[in-house]
């Protein structure tokens, strides 16, 4: 007996649920922005960028160049190839560049006067 009632019941739901459909429709006017984090870099790396007029050559050291040859290159613009990270030295021909990768760097000097000179290999150092 009690199976039958189980049944019949079982039978009257199922008769309620045939014109029902199993979607759920929520219409969320509500934009999702997902914005990648910045890669947690802990390094830096710092310098002076100096030019030699006659053969234009680009020195990097990490002092002041005081060799008669060499003049500051002012107003560079300083990019890490792979980061895009740039920066624009000084009167004095100095750049400073935190939150860059560890390890060995390649530098994009471009100059109005100079051109676009890479091919500077720098190790970063950590804070």
């Amino acid at each position: 007996m009690r199976k039958a009632i189980r049944f019949v019941l079982l039978l009257v739901v199922a008769g309620l649920l045939v014109g029902c459909q199993g979607r759920v429709f929520l219409n969320l006017d509500v934009p999702i922005v997902v914005e990648p984090a910045r890669p947690p870099y802990r390094g830096e790396t710092w310098g002076y960028l100096s030019y030699n007029p006659r053969d234009h050559h680009i020195v990097y050291t990490i002092g002041r160049n005081n060799d008669r040859r060499y003049e500051p290159l002012r107003d560079a613009k300083v990019t890490i190839i792979g980061t895009g990270m740039s920066v624009y030295t000084d009167r004095d021909g100095y750049f400073y560049l935190a939150g860059v990768p560890h390890g060995r760097l390649t530098l994009l000097v471009q100059h109005r006067r100079v051109g676009p000179s890479n091919g500077v290999y720098i190790n970063t150092a950590s804070r």
